[in-house]
C-alpha cells in the first residue's frame, strides 16, 4: 500500500502529496535547527567601523546577582584571521578569542576591545580612540571562550574613524587585539595586490 497507492485518484496524485509532505517536514527541521543554532551577534555596518559580533549572549544591563565585570587579571586574548593571504578585493575577517582564567563568569563590554593592524612600525588600522561600534556586553565563562569578529575594509584608519583613509598597500601585516590592557599575540597575514 505504501509503494502502490490505492484510491480513487491516480497514483501520481498520492506520490505528489507524499513528496510535498516530506519537503514540508524537511523545511520545518531545517528552520528548527537554524533557529537553535543562530547567535545573538549584532550585524556588521558599512564604513570603517564594522560592528563587533560577540558569540556569547549579550546583555544590555546588569541585574541583581549578575556576574561582576571582568578585570584584566581575569582574561587572556588571542587574535586570528580567517586566512593568511588575501587576494585583491577580498576583505580580511579578524577574530578575537577571549578566555577567563577565573572560576566564575565575568561580564565584558564589546567596546573594551581595541583592534590594531600594523606593518613594521607603521600603525595601519586601529579602533583606539574611535566611538564604540557596539554597546553590547557579553559573558566570558570558564572553559567557554567568547569570540568577537570584525571585517577590515583594507583601509587605513583616520582620527575619529568617521571615514576610511587611504587603501592599504599589498604587504605583510600583523593583527593585535587588546582587552582591558591585555594584549594578544600576533596574527600575521598578507594582502596581495
Amino acid at each position: 500500500m505504501v509503494l502502490h497507492p490505492v484510491g480513487p485518484l491516480e497514483p501520481r496524485v498520492y506520490w505528489t502529496r507524499r513528496i510535498v509532505l516530506l519537503l514540508a517536514i524537511v523545511v520545518v527541521l531545517v528552520l528548527v535547527v537554524a533557529y537553535s543554532c543562530s547567535g545573538d551577534g549584532t550585524t556588521k555596518t558599512a564604513g570603517n567601523t564594522p560592528t563587533s559580533s560577540p558569540t556569547s549572549t549579550p546583555t544590555s544591563t546588569a541585574s541583581a546577582g549578575a556576574p561582576a565585570a571582568c578585570t584584566k587579571d581575569d582574561l587572556t586574548v588571542a587574535a586570528s584571521t580567517d586566512a593568511t593571504t588575501y587576494p585583491a578585493g577580498v576583505l580580511p575577517h579578524l577574530a578575537a578569542t577571549i578566555r577567563t582564567t577565573g572560576t566564575t563568569p565575568c561580564r565584558l563590554s564589546a567596546s573594551a576591545l581595541d583592534w590594531e593592524i600594523v606593518s613594521g612600525s607603521d600603525t595601519i588600522y586601529t579602533t583606539a580612540g574611535c566611538p564604540p561600534a557596539s554597546r553590547a556586553t557579553f559573558l566570558v565563562r570558564p572553559n567557554h571562550p567568547a569570540g568577537l569578529s570584525r571585517i577590515w575594509d583594507r583601509h587605513r584608519s583616520v582620527a575619529g574613524c568617521a571615514t576610511p583613509g587611504a587603501s592599504a598597500d599589498p604587504g605583510t601585516y600583523q593583527l593585535h587585539v587588546s582587552v582591558l590592557g591585555v594584549r594578544s599575540g600576533v596574527a600575521v597575514f598578507h594582502l596581495a595586490g
